[in-house]
């Protein structure tokens, strides 16, 4: 029998899951998942679950929710009957209607991703994307100074360029690049955000505010938007080394939303 998980129980399952033993799908349109979705989900319709053999790929924990639980939980009957362990199917009792974490209002940014990139195109973009979050962290950083928060956002620059880093090493291993690191990082541009938003509109958005919890904020939905597309690039790719790297991606991603929520705290 499929199991049903409430909304608090999913939020704790995401937490504390790895990136690699679960996957949350969107039975609902295409339309509706852009205007709002869980971070990380990927958006499959109900009418497609039956022929879409991503779903059958593996073994993983499969979480099914749609607006009210109804098409989920129909997704999820269907996966069983085509032969998926029922221990591993779970969808979400009341779907987004009782959904109460971190939404995301838009579609993953796959676009910064074209589909004839090749794996090393890739890489070098994750890292031109990590090199824009370290431009806005350190950017940032400087709206905090004197206070807990300007270590935390100096830190959190430090991170991006470690994250770009291991993306490098990964390319140096596939021999896919010769010129050192800090050469490579600094000749990218990082005019875009890991997530999709682009450095110039962050700018304006700090130029019209001065309130650090809204500062913290929009850093939180940078964050959740760089989950949830690194989580839905890992889906993308068949090569283990680009899944694993996305996979990875997400992993670090996660506990950074985790660490920009508990600086709300900081703020009041």
């Amino acid at each position: 029998m499929v199991k049903e998980l409430s909304a608090k129980i999913l939020q704790r399952f995401i937490k504390d899951k790895t990136e690699e033993e679960y996957l949350i799908i969107d039975v609902r349109q295409q339309n509706e998942y852009r205007l709002d979705h869980i971070p990380g989900a990927e958006n499959i319709p109900l009418a497609e679950i039956q022929f879409d053999p991503f779903v059958f790929d593996d073994d993983r924990k499969l979480i099914f929710y749609c607006r009210s639980g109804g098409r989920s939980k129909v997704a999820a009957i269907f996966v069983a009957e085509a032969g998926y362990d029922e221990k591993k199917l779970y969808h979400l009792k009341g779907g987004m209607l009782e959904y109460s974490g971190k939404i995301i209002n838009d579609m993953p940014r796959v676009d910064l991703f074209p589909a004839d990139i090749t794996p090393a195109g890739i890489m070098e973009k994750s890292i031109d994307l990590e090199k824009g979050a370290f431009y806005f962290y350190t950017h940032v950083k400087d709206q905090f100074k004197g206070s807990e928060l300007y270590h935390v956002m100096k830190n959190m620059a430090k991170d991006e360029i470690s994250h770009a880093k291991a993306i490098y090493n990964k390319m140096k291993k596939r021999n896919d690049i010769e010129m050192e690191f800090d050469l490579f990082f600094n000749s990218c541009k990082g005019d875009i955000i890991e997530g999709g938003k682009s450095l110039k509109e962050a700018g304006k958005f700090f130029s019209d505010i001065s309130n650090t919890i809204d500062i913290v904020d929009f850093a939180i939905d940078l964050e959740f938007s760089a989950y949830d597309l690194y989580k839905n690039m890992a889906e993308n790719f068949k090569e283990e080394s680009l899944k694993e790297m996305f996979y990875t991606l997400a992993q670090v991603e996660k506990e950074h939303m985790e660490k920009m929520i508990q600086l709300i705290e900081l703020c009041e």
